[in-house]
């Protein structure tokens, strides 16, 4: 991804570390989601799988541009 230009005042890496940190913790909190839903019988394994390849090339797609 591109950089942004912000005003070097010494938080961007507080701020960074945070959203950092934001991004980690929805991870876990998606996956035991969709996990919960696998074994409550709501979605199926390939499911999930299918739209996180979807994500995957989304994400792709969105760095190369």
């Amino acid at each position: 991804m591109d950089e942004i230009d912000r005003n070097d005042d010494g938080g961007d890496d507080e701020y960074d570390e945070q959203i950092e940190q934001m991004i980690i913790e929805n991870g876990i909190l998606l996956h035991s989601l969709a996990a919960l839903l696998v074994r409550k019988g709501i979605l199926k394994q390939d499911e999930i799988d299918a739209e996180m390849d979807k994500l995957y090339d989304e994400m792709e797609n969105f760095e190369q541009q």
